[in-house]
């Protein structure tokens, strides 16, 4: 544990980021100096995931410390009862100056746009499409910032006009979401910086639309693309959701213009972009910090909801068990404790109570995750033995898909079991096929193996009260 306490929590995160888009992570065609350089500084876990891949869920389980099936919001559009405490209201009791910034996506109709849940006295809005009415209910912060610059909506939305995510992702970088969230934050900091607190930047890029004005950064011509989209899908990976996921992407999106080679490749640069426009925007926000004299009293923690599909599976988007949708990076730079790399596989259900620890407070005992105090201190102990739950709660209607088939997924290990409510099940080896080509769930010698690790996943039903019922893999 660190010697000294820290005072003050920053916790900024992303929107649909996948751990490969930031170059210290092992992708050195990245330009991400600030995140590598952030990543150099902190605990970066190599194997974490988020609960469910999609985002109000995943974001109810990072902020309250339980599991989509607990906390209740496990589609978007749910809000989150009031009942359940999140990061503000947890954390209140170390007397912190709370502020939010950007998305929250877990009130009435997704994303409120005035203050709530402790963080009345600094909240800034960025999302104006998840409103009903605006003549009621009024704009979002960047929307007025946008007017304050001289711009003009021209997007048609109910009863108003915004300046929906299309316009917004091609504007010049100076006022792009990112660049007013890294703004409104220096301006947090130096407004409140002298006292403790707690502030979260929820920045919505990478998320799609997939344009920035790094758009031509990165050449398609130097983007791979993975092999499974060279391959057609696997029968027994036909479960209903990734199905319709795939041809989904196959009858075209709004980001692939082209169902072909060149067309992915231009959509997954396009992407890379707005990672690099991030990192400029986070750079900003953590320069100032360090400017203030603020870094070494204050915790960072930088991080994403879920990650995002570039062409496995000839997926696009997420909403699947695949590695490159669950998976989200996860950095935490704790005052007086060394960088290091951690290799155990970690849920976001573990960072609410890891948070409370390193602030000196108590985890209450319903929280589901566990403190990740032990790794930051003593690194990798048993990662063999750590497993992590990931779910997926139908019916579920969003992007030109639809899904009814509830999911549960255990990752323990070298190995990967997905069981599906209508029967289909997965089992794949991370260790020698990482980018899970094989179904292994029926392979001679295996049934040990699907056994324990379905055994595992019924017994963390139980502990949870996940209600979802499951068939046994091997129909026993």
């Amino acid at each position: 544990m660190a010697t000294k306490r820290p005072k003050n929590i920053l916790f900024i995160w992303t929107d649909q980021q996948r751990p490969d888009t930031i170059g210290a992570f092992g992708n050195p065609q990245v330009d991400t100096p600030h995140l590598d350089r952030l990543l150099e500084q902190s605990s970066c876990f190599d194997q974490a995931y988020c609960s469910q891949p999609v985002c109000a869920p995943a974001r109810g389980t990072a902020l309250t410390g339980l599991y989509p099936h607990t906390h209740g919001v496990v589609s978007n559009g749910i809000p989150l009862d009031a009942d359940i405490p999140a990061i503000a209201e947890l954390l209140q009791p170390a007397g912190l100056v709370s502020g939010h910034i950007g998305m929250w996506h877990l009130a009435h109709k997704a994303q409120p746009l005035r203050p709530q849940r402790g963080f009345e006295r600094f909240w800034v809005s960025t999302e104006d499409q998840y409103t009903a009415s605006h003549a009621a209910e009024g704009y979002s912060s960047y929307h007025d910032f946008l007017l304050a610059q001289g711009y003009t909506p021209a997007d048609p939305h109910g009863d108003g006009t915004i300046f929906a995510r299309a316009t917004t992702t091609r504007l010049p970088e100076e006022v792009t979401k990112p660049a007013f969230e890294a703004a409104e934050a220096i301006r947090f900091l130096e407004t409140y910086g002298a006292d403790p607190f707690l502030l979260v930047v929820g920045i919505h890029e990478p998320h799609p639309p997939c344009h920035s004005p790094f758009d031509d950064f990165y050449r398609p011509e130097d983007m791979t693309l993975p092999e499974s989209w060279y391959l057609p899908l696997d029968p027994h990976a036909a479960r209903h959701c990734h199905t319709v996921r795939r041809i989904y992407a196959e009858e075209g999106t709004k980001d692939i213009y082209s169902n072909d080679e060149r067309g992915w490749k231009e959509a997954k640069a396009r992407y890379w972009g707005l990672c690099r426009l991030v990192d400029r925007s986070v750079g900003k926000v953590l320069q100032r910090m360090e400017d203030l004299g603020l870094a070494d009293d204050t915790i960072v923690v930088y991080t994403a909801d879920h990650g995002h599909l570039l062409g496995e599976h000839r997926m696009w988007n997420k909403g699947v068990p695949y590695e490159p949708s669950v998976q989200v990076p996860l950095l935490l730079r704790v005052p007086g404790l060394p960088p290091r790399r951690i290799t155990t596989p970690v849920s976001l259900v573990r960072l609410m109570p890891t948070l409370l620890e390193l602030m000196g407070l108590p985890i209450p005992e319903y929280m589901q995750g566990t403190s990740l105090v032990p790794l930051l201190t003593n690194g990798d102990t048993a990662p063999d033995e750590e497993a992590v739950f990931i779910e997926w709660n139908g019916p579920w209607k969003g992007g030109g898909v639809y899904s009814d088939v509830a999911v549960r997924t255990i990752r323990q290990g070298r190995w990967k079991l997905n069981v599906s409510a209508n029967g289909d099940c997965e089992l794949y080896d991370l260790q020698d096929d990482p980018e899970e080509l094989r179904n292994a769930v029926a392979d001679r010698g295996r049934a040990q193996t699907v056994g324990r690790l379905f055994d595992r996943l019924r017994a963390w039903q139980q502990e949870t009260d996940d209600s979802v019922v499951l068939p046994h893999p091997l129909g026993q």
